[in-house]
């Protein structure tokens, strides 16, 4: 059975699903345009560095369709592995505060060992306190954002992936039909793949919420 304090933990983290769930249907003009820029951004990242090595590895004779749909699927995986770092951070966070927050009292009760009465009553207030607020902050102030921002990441790029008119993250399906059959195109089949692998990392991010 989970303990108290871990399941209050780990509720922060269904709070930013939520959260980001709720900015990313209201369609928030900032905050979805935030996620929208940081997925692109991500994409953009990947292919310019495909394109990079695409140049390098035909210098030296390297199948350039194959380089070109190894970019595509890395350039594909990006948003949801930068979806899974954030969900893993927040748990890490999690993990972090309680031993944190332990170390801060035990330092306040050292202090009677080695201060005197009154002077060691003011350090294990204190250490109490900013213990007290350590565990109380880091949920809604750490965990619950970076969560969100997960959230919202898988929201704003996954269903771009099945419209054909979205430019950017069909790119990458673009030169994976090149690669595949050396010929430009964006098959529905061929997004619905892609939405499958491009899910991947989100469906591990989530299973790090619920477990």
């Amino acid at each position: 059975m989970p303990s108290r304090s871990r399941l209050r933990g780990r509720l922060w983290l269904f709070v930013g699903v939520a959260l980001g769930i709720a900015l990313g249907l209201g369609h928030l003009a900032y905050f979805h345009g935030a996620a929208v820029s940081l997925s692109d951004t991500a994409l953009r990242i990947v292919n310019t560095a495909g394109l990079t090595v695409v140049h390098d590895a035909a210098k030296h004779g390297a199948p350039r369709r194959a380089v070109e749909g190894l970019t595509a699927v890395l350039a594909v995986l990006l948003p949801g592995v930068t979806a899974f770092l954030l969900v893993l951070a927040g748990r890490s966070t999690l993990r972090l505060r309680t031993i944190v927050a332990v170390l801060l009292a035990i330092l306040g009760i050292a202090a009677f060992f080695y201060l005197p009465g009154g002077n060691a009553t003011g350090v294990a207030v204190m250490a109490l306190v900013v213990a007290g607020l350590l565990v109380a902050a880091t949920g809604p102030l750490v965990v619950a954002p970076l969560v969100a921002v997960a959230t919202l990441i898988g929201l704003a790029f996954l269903p771009r992936l099945l419209a054909s008119h979205s430019t950017l993250p069909n790119a990458p399906v673009s030169a994976l039909h090149e690669a595949l059959f050396a010929t430009a195109g964006s098959p529905l089949w061929l997004r619905v793949i892609v939405l499958v692998l491009a899910a991947l990392p989100f469906a591990l991010a989530a299973r790090l919420i619920v477990r």
